[in-house]
């Protein structure tokens, strides 16, 4: 639209010179002047380096759990999981930025950071993103095997964490850190990267609420590729100290260990993570109750695995679909010191896209908690539209 306004004003200014040069009385002028074509600046629109998309999770989940007195617990529910709105920019090969709202339950910001990208080696993020630890914590909820990430991830990578903190949520806190590949292989005429590193200082308060603690947290994960492109072992830790409504100064210690195996159709990931957490609880000192601090330790696992089936509709639809059948074994122990508190979740799972804007997850995962003596049941499934 803009080329053809460009083109009738030129069409009207020559339409306007050649009628004032037919209505000059003046013929004895031989020579004339050109009019100077003005060089104009080429306009900088945002729709070249913005783009906008998100994405709508309807979830229905139900469990069923009995308990060893004979009460059932049982759980039938809809919910819209997220509702997302993600703006991407790109205003140059060196800054880039994200913006991304959710609107489910109450609008809150989930991503509003900022890249600065300055060499292979160092590069800047600042704002609020998903910490660097584990592997499984980048995954966007629309690439993971499952609706619900495993136990030990949900409890100590951010999301229902536990120290209590309902600020700590999405996997994600406000900070800066450094990211870069510090060394390369090549394998088939193309480099990939050997050595990974991110680490970051965080305010360790969670989303969108202002530190207001002089300690700082600090998170960090190193990616080695052995010479194979598709695997990845990783290593990552988070060490900080947080507040909650009754002291201050609470210890939250991670380490974690990972290995992956992913290519265009196989995902193979195992994750062992330990930490150590402060928290508070009220005591009774000859009848006088007092806060008294402690640490609990904590530690779980998982593996899971897919595979991606590709195809279409038909032999002459242009619409591809693809399915990946998944499985997964999820350990978890709340405190390592409590009798009969660990718990084994069994998990399988279909991940079925039928086109690339629509995507239908159903799980469902065989609970043993030792502290029960009856199995449980979970059942869920997540529909999900892309744009």
């Amino acid at each position: 639209m803009k080329k053809h306004l460009h083109k009738l004003a030129i069409s009207l200014l020559c339409v306007f010179f050649i009628g004032n040069a037919m209505a000059q009385t003046d013929t004895t002028t031989t020579s004339r002047e050109e009019p100077k074509k003005e060089k104009k600046e080429r306009k900088f629109h945002i729709s070249e380096y913005l783009t906008i998309g998100g994405y709508v999770n309807f979830l229905y989940d139900y469990s069923h759990q009995e308990n060893n007195d004979g009460v059932i617990a049982e759980n039938s529910a809809f919910q819209i999981r997220r509702a997302r709105l993600d703006f991407k920019g790109k205003i140059n090969p060196r800054l880039e930025f994200r913006v991304q709202i959710d609107f489910a339950n109450s609008p809150k910001i989930a991503d509003a950071f900022m890249k600065i990208k300055l060499c292979q080696y160092i590069n800047l993020q600042a704002g609020q993103f998903k910490t660097p630890f584990s592997l499984e914590n980048p995954y966007s909820p629309l690439d993971l095997e499952f609706t619900d990430n495993a136990q030990v991830i949900t409890a100590l990578s951010g999301y229902k964490d536990i120290s209590g903190l309902s600020n700590v949520s999405m996997g994600r806190e406000i900070g800066v850190q450094l990211y870069g590949t510090l060394a390369q292989f090549e394998r088939n005429g193309q480099k990939h990267p050997l050595l990974t590193y991110y680490v970051g200082v965080f305010g360790g308060n969670g989303v969108n609420i202002k530190t207001d603690n002089m300690a700082k947290d600090i998170a960090g994960r190193l990616e080695f590729r052995p010479f194979v492109k598709d695997f990845v072992l990783a290593g990552s830790a988070y060490w900080g100290r947080y507040n909650n409504d009754v002291m201050d100064n609470l210890l939250r210690l991670r380490f974690g260990g990972s290995a992956e195996y992913k290519n265009d159709n196989l995902t193979v990931r195992g994750e062992y993570i330990w930490g150590k957490t402060g928290l508070t609880r009220t005591i009774s000192v000859e009848e006088i109750e007092a806060i008294e601090k402690y640490d609990i330790t904590t530690q779980g696992f998982y593996i899971t695995a897919g595979y991606w089936f590709n195809f279409g509709w038909g032999e002459k639809s242009s619409v591809k679909q693809k399915m990946r059948p998944v499985l997964r074994y999820d350990f978890y122990q709340k405190d390592i010191t409590a009798e009969n508190g660990a718990s084994s979740y069994y998990s399988v799972g279909l991940d079925w896209w039928p086109e690339k804007h629509l995507n239908l997850h159903i799980n469902y995962t065989l609970r043993n908690i030792q502290k029960n003596n009856k199995l449980g049941h979970g059942f869920n499934a997540m529909l999900s539209v892309k744009f």
